[in-house]
């Protein structure tokens, strides 16, 4: 998606740092929301509405930093830590291009055309934990799910979305 912008970086003899910052770019999913609806609540938490995020995928193993801040989640800190760096990565690669520190380059304006450059960071740790974007997506697709199955049969609303929840993240 961002080729256009780190492509030209590639062929340049750029230190092992700056080639690590070229791969860390770009997230591996795009989620078209356009046509999805406010009447989803977590879409209106997640300010989602019509909107087309990008989102990436990430692991949280139990190593030595897992347990260190008792008063976030492990998951929850490395979700944070992910989207971050993305907004970061994007403002180094324009430096990289010559552009002055701070300055909006191609890259950012780009990166910020997708949910205002929050890239929604689906991270699951070690124990099934999973982070508060995991838990979002999953309320929506079952938000869709029990729409559609309380359209045929007489159930429900909350109670055929929480089967559908349930569903959902024990096969994730």
């Amino acid at each position: 998606m961002f080729p256009a912008y780190t492509q030209a970086l590639r062929d340049r003899d750029l230190p092992e740092e700056d080639i690590r910052v070229l791969s860390k770019t770009t997230p591996g999913l795009l989620f078209d929301l356009r046509s999805a609806g406010e009447a989803f609540e977590d879409m209106k938490h997640m300010d989602l509405s019509g909107a087309t995020p990008l989102g990436e995928v990430n692991t949280k193993a139990p190593n030595s930093d897992y347990h260190n801040r008792r008063d976030v989640p492990p998951v929850a800190a490395r979700q944070a830590e992910v989207a971050r760096g993305y907004l970061k990565r994007a403002a180094g690669i324009g430096e990289l291009n010559g552009l002055p520190s701070g300055s909006d380059g191609p890259m950012d304006s780009a990166l910020k055309r997708y949910n205002g450059g929050r890239v929604l960071v689906f991270v699951v740790g070690a124990f099934a934990k999973m982070s508060e974007d995991v838990s979002r997506i999953c309320g929506i697709i079952a938000q869709d799910l029990a729409r559609t199955h309380v359209s045929f049969y007489n159930d429900n609303t909350k109670r055929t979305k929480g089967m559908y929840r349930q569903r959902i993240q024990k096969a994730w």
